[in-house]
């Protein structure tokens, strides 16, 4: 069945709030589509009707493993506004451009010995970082072609099973349940990041892949609110598209918007989430957050668009309003037509 047809038949029918034939076009569409590709869907958190075909198959997106890097004086092509996912762990600092992730949005990494994922999911301008190891188990992880939420779903090569970028866990398959460890990253300019750290490495452009890295796919989606693919609801309260610093503590979830970050004189917001006490440092120029417990020690968290922060933690507290209930739509977001 052509994707595009079958993507928009799927709006359609939603719309129309012919719920039923949705469900069955979406199980035939992943089963025709992806029959082949011997992905474990037994165990699914989810029903697999919500798991949506984006366009390129398995590794159609081909993420990246053992990256080549070099050192930051080195780098003549990145311009200080630029972007990258900064990453300091275990004695070792990365930086990973935003211009590379676009096209392989998964790197598996090692930091002396302990297995990494740097992962950004353009479609939700979601950065988050993961310790790609859960007991005596190790995954690579390599691009589905499929969404949850208008958000990447990976597949680990050991496996087969489904893991969600956002939620840091496997959602179907043998593996479905195992959670990763998320770890302190940074999306912040190249400029803020290699003055702050100026014995950086940075990914190299040499990844074994012909790609124009010069060249931004996803430069004026950020600028619109229309989604690319479905969501289970929205959350009124911030625009689709306003970027969010999202921070769980035990079970509670918090985002802070990078709008309301900025407003703050000294860049310095003080929080207690969970009773723990956190200290966020908020570089407007860079657009970049800092954030730390109340030893000083970095907190891992996620930068990403509010739609998908909300989407995956619906109960989230948000910053700068109070808690209270709050106009949530349950929706299919068609707003991509």
């Amino acid at each position: 069945m052509n994707t595009i047809y079958s993507q928009v038949l799927l709006v359609l029918l939603c719309s129309l709030g012919l719920t039923a034939s949705v469900s069955a076009q979406r199980a035939i569409f992943v089963e025709e589509d992806y029959a082949d590709e011997a992905f474990d869907l037994s165990n699914s958190e989810f029903p697999t009707w919500e798991l949506i075909p984006g366009g390129p198959g398995k590794d159609g997106i081909p993420a990246l493993k053992d990256p080549a890097f070099v050192q930051a004086k080195q780098d003549n092509w990145l311009t200080d506004e630029d972007r990258v996912v900064g990453v300091s762990y275990r004695g070792i600092t990365k930086a990973y451009p935003i211009r590379i992730l676009n096209y392989h949005e998964v790197i598996n990494d090692d930091f002396d010995g302990r297995s990494v994922a740097i992962t950004y999911s353009p479609l939700c301008g979601s950065v988050v970082v993961y310790v790609t190891e859960t007991g005596d188990e190790e995954w690579e992880l390599g691009v589905s072609g499929l969404l949850y939420n208008n958000n990447a779903l990976y597949f680990d090569r050991q496996t087969e099973s489904l893991w969600s970028q956002v939620l840091g866990r496997a959602i179907a398959g043998k593996a479905a349940g195992a959670e990763l460890q998320m770890l302190p990253a940074t999306y912040t300019s190249w400029a803020d990041w290699k003055a702050r750290h100026p014995e950086t490495l940075l990914l190299s452009q040499d990844t074994g892949h012909d790609r124009n890295y010069d060249l931004d796919a996803y430069a004026y989606y950020g600028e619109t609110d229309r989604l690319m693919f479905p969501v289970n609801h929205t959350d009124e309260r911030l625009d689709l598209k306003a970027r969010v610093l999202g921070l769980k503590v035990g079970g509670v979830y918090k985002a802070y918007p990078y709008a309301v970050l900025a407003t703050v004189k000294d860049g310095v917001t003080e929080d207690y989430v969970n009773g723990q006490r956190i200290r966020i440092s908020f570089d407007a120029e860079a657009q970049a957050a800092y954030v730390t417990d109340q030893m000083g020690e970095p907190l891992p968290t996620a930068s990403m668009y509010w739609f998908s922060w909300s989407a995956f933690h619906p109960d989230t507290q948000l910053h700068g309003t109070p808690i209270q209930d709050f106009p949530t739509t349950l929706s299919m977001s068609l707003g991509m037509l």
